[in-house]
């Protein structure tokens, strides 16, 4: 199949994600199958590179990963905890914890993900943050305790109808009162606000935006929200 360069610049994995929901939508396979074939093939991708960053999901160097991944340091405004949702081998908390050195802001950073290797990958590379990285599928597992910063870099770790399912749970169960839930960066048309309607329509309105061109493609740009809980 033929690769669009827009779709595959949005996600490097549309095709697997479309082929998944599709297969799940018409009924070929179950939700649990869903999860089961996603963390297989995300799990076996992420290890096959051969440096954090691939390891965590991102297909750049270091500077085009700190290009977008700093982008979540403008939505922690204060000190407190941060769960990254997904976090694959926990390059991303290890890197903000490094970007905040000297902010005077102090975050404790905990991870969660599906997948057990890549978590057991986080706990070998961060050995003092060893019981701070849980397993666990974020849909349905619940933490001790609640989070100052509930961060979600995208919502395909579930299957679409059940996405509106998964913020709930991160509104309800994850965020702690006067917390902040950031989603993004997500990569969309400059015009469009996909990702920002689609959660207002859900009942959640946004306290802050932060957005930066993409890197290689004009018509593109990385979008990511913020929505603060009472």
């Amino acid at each position: 199949m033929e690769v669009d360069p827009i779709r595959f610049a949005k996600n490097h994995a549309y095709q697997f994600v479309e082929e998944q929901q599709r297969a799940l939508d018409e009924g070929l396979i179950s939700e649990e199958q869903w999860f089961d074939n996603s963390n297989r093939f995300f799990t076996a991708h992420y290890l096959a590179a051969d440096n954090p960053r691939g390891q965590s999901g991102h297909s750049g160097d270091e500077a085009a990963y700190r290009y977008t991944r700093m982008m979540v340091l403008e939505a922690i405004h204060k000190s407190g905890t941060f769960l990254d949702v997904g976090c694959a081998n926990g390059y991303l908390v290890e890197s903000l914890q490094r970007w905040l050195e000297g902010s005077g802001l102090a975050v404790e950073f905990y991870g969660v993900d599906l997948s057990a290797e890549l978590i057991e990958l986080a706990r070998r590379r961060l050995p003092h943050w060893h019981d701070r990285f849980h397993l666990g599928n974020a849909l349905y597992w619940t933490p001790a305790l609640r989070f100052d910063f509930v961060y979600l870099i995208g919502m395909e770790l579930v299957p679409v109808g059940r996405q509106k399912e998964l913020i709930d749970h991160l509104w309800d169960d994850y965020l702690a009162p006067g917390g902040r839930l950031i989603l993004g960066p997500t990569t969309e048309e400059r015009e469009s606000r996909e990702l920002e309607e689609k959660v207002c329509a859900w009942g959640y309105k946004p306290a802050g935006y932060c957005e930066k061109s993409h890197l290689t493609h004009a018509r593109l740009s990385k979008k990511l929200l913020w929505f603060d809980k009472p």
